[in-house]
């Protein structure tokens, strides 16, 4: 190839590509494309804010109603620790009640063993066994009751613990 050939062919090219660089400034297909994107974007947040404006009174109501039941947790939770405080207060009466059950169940069993000396007052001599008053002779050992009666022996508290 000829060096005026590749001058001409060059210049060609290079006008050809000014050209193309020339149309795409003056008419942009990219700019006219982000144009009619950002009218759509506009039309679109315009009718989503009206949809919101509009929606405003239920999100209101959305609002107060959470806030609501926040105060209402807020009680809840201070309820639950106010019971459990009254547990933890209560475990330990429990158990003295339970103590005092117990005590209760001892004192009830010396009653009855109190009820039964109160109700055979003297004691066989022979055999050891509780005789009514009425009785002549032991019915367990056969012995002279008049003979053999003495009182039951009276124990005092002190010396019973």
């Amino acid at each position: 190839m000829l060096p005026i050939q590749y001058v001409w062919i060059s210049t060609l090219v290079s006008l050809l590509v000014w050209g193309i660089t020339c149309a795409i400034a003056f008419d942009n297909p990219m700019e006219a494309f982000l144009k009619n994107v950002l009218s759509d974007a506009k039309r679109q947040s315009s009718v989503e804010s009206q949809l919101l404006d509009s929606r405003a009174e239920i999100l209101d109501a959305m609002y107060e109603t959470v806030e609501s039941g926040t105060a209402a947790i807020a009680t809840v939770k201070d309820m639950m620790c106010n019971v459990r405080t009254e547990v933890k207060q209560l475990q330990p009466l429990a158990s003295t009640v339970d103590l005092i059950r117990q005590e209760l169940s001892e004192l009830g069993k010396e009653v009855e063993k109190l009820e039964g000396k109160m109700k055979f007052p003297y004691v066989c001599l022979s055999c050891g066994k509780p005789l009514l008053p009425e009785f002549k002779i032991c019915p367990y050992c056969g012995e002279d009751a008049q003979l053999l009666r003495s009182p039951a022996p009276v124990i005092s508290l002190g010396e019973h613990k």
